[in-house]
């Protein structure tokens, strides 16, 4: 199984969580941070094509994403931020369930 993860969150708080868990799962984890129309530490296309899937870790719509058409084509989940900074695991290992 493709263990790699590609995330746009919108906070610090919820990509830190994601990659702790990442790493005890094993799972590869790259992100990016997208607050108030900025895009910091934008993932590359590489990442995102090697990508098994993208996670949202958004409060907003999906459409609101910057550069959304990165992403096209992609399959992708949606979670809110408290989900992931309360149990980052839970959110990966439901994940996992969905893709195999």
């Amino acid at each position: 199984m493709n263990k790699n993860i590609v995330a746009v969150c919108e906070n610090e708080a919820s990509a830190k969580a994601l990659q702790e868990a990442g790493r005890e799962l094993g799972f590869n984890i790259k992100f990016e941070i997208q607050a108030k129309s900025e895009i910091k530490n934008e993932l590359s296309e590489n990442d995102i094509k090697n990508a098994a899937v993208v996670l949202f870790v958004i409060s907003y719509e999906v459409e609101d994403i910057e550069n959304i058409e990165r992403f096209i084509d992609r399959e992708y989940y949606e979670v809110e931020p408290k989900f992931v900074i309360n149990d980052a695991k839970a959110v990966l290992n439901e994940i996992v369930v969905e893709l195999n």
